[in-house]
């Protein structure tokens, strides 16, 4: 009876040793499974984060797309519009002389004398010199628009006399009074930016300097509109 009961006794230890073993494999499986749990999680958010990361520079990178497609095409847009202003003959580049201008080989040019712009010795222009002046700039500005213009003023060979406290010699007569025709062409609408003015002085003479006549052909102003370069 004891032996039996011994026996008995030592089953049920050996049951409960097995029971509580189990359970500590059990455990040990279950923390192995809840740490590779924990390091796909964190692998899992990393990929996240670097998707969600991906996907701002891809947004980034597609804006900046965006804008150099719209650079492009403005640049096109551009390159258009300068081929068609190549392609179409600016204004006054007509091969048609303005009636009173002269045909030279670089361009037209009128000439206006000086006697008729300004009084003896001076540079400011007369009412007839402005008057004279007013039916060049409209040419100018209509038939010869956008083409380069030059203003020449040129004196005879007497030296400057009654009016030498206003100019140093006939040179600085002559740039003064080219400036003054300038300067009117440009208030009626001639582009500043494509006069040249330049003072001749007592040179380039159209005749010679021994009758009063041929001096007054000598003072002059021309208008020089400029077709070839």
């Amino acid at each position: 009876m004891t032996q039996c009961r011994l026996m008995g006794l030592v089953v049920l230890v050996i049951v409960s040793l097995s029971a509580i073993g189990c359970g500590d494999k059990e455990k040990q499986m279950i923390l192995q499974l809840e740490g590779q749990n924990n390091q796909l999680t964190k692998k899992n958010q990393d990929l996240e984060s670097q998707l969600s990361l991906s996907k701002g520079n891809e947004a980034l990178l597609m804006a900046q797309i965006d804008r150099q497609k719209m650079d492009l095409t403005s640049k096109d847009s551009e390159i258009t519009q300068l081929k068609m202003k190549l392609a179409s003959p600016p204004k006054g580049t007509g091969t048609s002389t303005a009636a009173g201008w002269k045909t030279t080989t670089f361009g037209d040019q009128v000439t206006v004398g000086s006697d008729v712009l300004f009084s003896s010795g001076r540079a400011t222009l007369t009412r007839a010199g402005k008057r004279a002046l007013d039916a060049i700039a409209a040419t100018i500005t209509g038939r010869y628009a956008g083409l380069p213009v030059r203003v020449y003023g040129y004196t005879d060979s007497d030296p400057i006399k009654r009016t030498r406290k206003l100019w140093k010699d006939n040179l600085d007569l002559s740039a003064n009074r080219a400036m003054a025709v300038t300067r009117y062409l440009i208030s009626k609408g001639v582009d500043s930016g494509r006069i040249e003015t330049i003072g001749m002085g007592a040179t380039h003479f159209v005749t010679d300097n021994r009758a009063k006549a041929s001096k007054a052909k000598n003072r002059r102003v021309e208008i020089f509109v400029v077709r070839k370069q």
